[in-house]
């Protein structure tokens, strides 16, 4: 297995198809792999690392599903609370209803409340701007107003005041109707902002990454830590070259940011996100850590979608349902990568990626840094090389 694993990525980074890479695996707690390719920053020749930092972006979701699963244990927060709890702006929430016959696109008031639930399940229909509807021009103006703010060209946003102002937003559908991927995890960390009493960030810092002694993770990089910070790349006439663009409202990390984005804003290392990888795997306790409980945890990884719900999901989740911001395996005959019933977890757009499976005790994580990856070919493979060589 190392072998093949190492070959791999080896290849992978000298001829081109990745600027660098980290990965490791897991079994029943024990690391079994660890590996570290190409370049962190290929133009300053920095190599690799296990603790080269990485943008995270939605490999951020588990870790706010996380944050809203210790407030659901502590009695703060339930996932039929409507979101209106928290901030009564959402107690008038409009949605699409179609278009009338001269194309104009019919909102109306929301008969339904928007509850915790549809955000843990990206069942809100609060859309990120990727297509083309009030929804989504909407969701597009409030990310403008995100990235005003950081360049000093208008007012700073925050975390609770980009919630309160997504609730201007026109949902795509009526709460629960289907799923769309969107901005729910960003408005959930807002609501766990606003529930605990204290900025999502501390509220993290102090129920995660302290516990799980996750030191490398947060909303953004000390100076003493910026020589780690793992360079961007994208695509250009078939040739990866290094982006510098910021991307979702999110900043350059070198300071910390208004707005804390529950759905991609966190930073982290692939040692820091391993623990809490394992802690998940190990339903909710790392160490002598019980951070979720066992009961809590069952929960937030159960399949939520119905059918016409699991039909919105994309082409290559075949077999996978979706529970609380991750996925999660019923389907394994059908599904496209070399997997079990029971695996969840979920990458980031940057090419972060993490699966586990509490049945097994298998954890894999593959990191790179290229913009629009999300789950590489190469971290299916190693999925593929460690099923074959661990589950048989």
């Amino acid at each position: 297995m190392n072998k093949a694993i190492s070959e791999l990525l080896s290849k992978s980074t000298s001829e081109g198809s990745l600027i660098g890479v980290n990965c490791l695996v897991f079994k029943d707690g024990k690391e079994l792999y660890s590996g570290s390719f190409g370049f962190a920053d290929r133009e300053n020749k920095i190599p690799m690392s296990r603790y080269s930092i990485f943008r995270l972006f939605s490999l951020s979701k588990p870790v706010t599903s996380a944050a809203a699963m210790i407030l659901i244990d502590r009695g703060i927060l339930s996932p039929d609370d409507p979101v209106s709890k928290f901030f009564p702006e959402y107690a008038d929430l409009r949605y699409s209803a179609g278009r009338d016959e001269s194309g104009s696109e019919i909102i109306l008031p929301c008969p339904e409340e928007l509850k915790i639930s549809h955000l843990l399940t990206m069942t809100s229909g609060l859309p990120y701007a990727n297509n083309f509807c009030e929804s989504v021009c909407a969701s597009a103006r409030l990310f403008d107003a995100v990235i005003r703010g950081n360049d000093g060209q208008g007012t700073e946003v925050t975390t609770e005041e980009f919630t309160r102002r997504a609730a201007e937003i026109p949902l795509m559908f009526r709460p629960g109707e289907h799923w769309d991927y969107g901005i729910s995890a960003d408005i959930l960390g807002g609501v766990i902002e606003k529930a605990s009493g204290v900025k999502y960030s501390r509220f993290l810092k102090e129920n995660i990454f302290e516990p799980l002694g996750m030191k490398d993770t947060g909303f953004f990089i000390p100076a003493e830590k910026l020589s780690r910070f793992t360079a961007l790349y994208k695509y250009e006439n078939d040739k990866l070259v290094r982006d510098h663009e910021n991307y979702l409202g999110l900043t350059d990390y070198t300071a910390p940011p208004s707005f804390e984005s529950g759905g991609a804003g966190l930073v982290s290392t692939i040692a820091d996100y391993a623990k809490f990888a394992n802690m998940l795997c190990n339903r909710g306790k790392f160490g002598d850590v019980q951070l979720i409980s066992s009961e809590t945890f069952n929960y937030m990884t159960a399949p939520k979608l119905g059918a016409v719900q699991q039909y919105d999901l994309w082409e290559r989740l075949s077999g996978y349902n979706y529970a609380y911001l991750m996925r999660i395996m019923t389907d394994e005959a059908s599904a496209e990568i070399k997997t079990s019933n029971g695996e969840f977890g979920w990458d980031g757009w940057t090419g972060t990626y993490f699966c586990a499976n509490p049945e097994n005790g298998i954890v894999c994580l593959c990191f790179t840094q290229i913009a629009g990856a999300g789950t590489t070919w190469q971290a299916q493979e190693i999925d593929k090389i460690v099923y074959d060589e661990l589950v048989r």
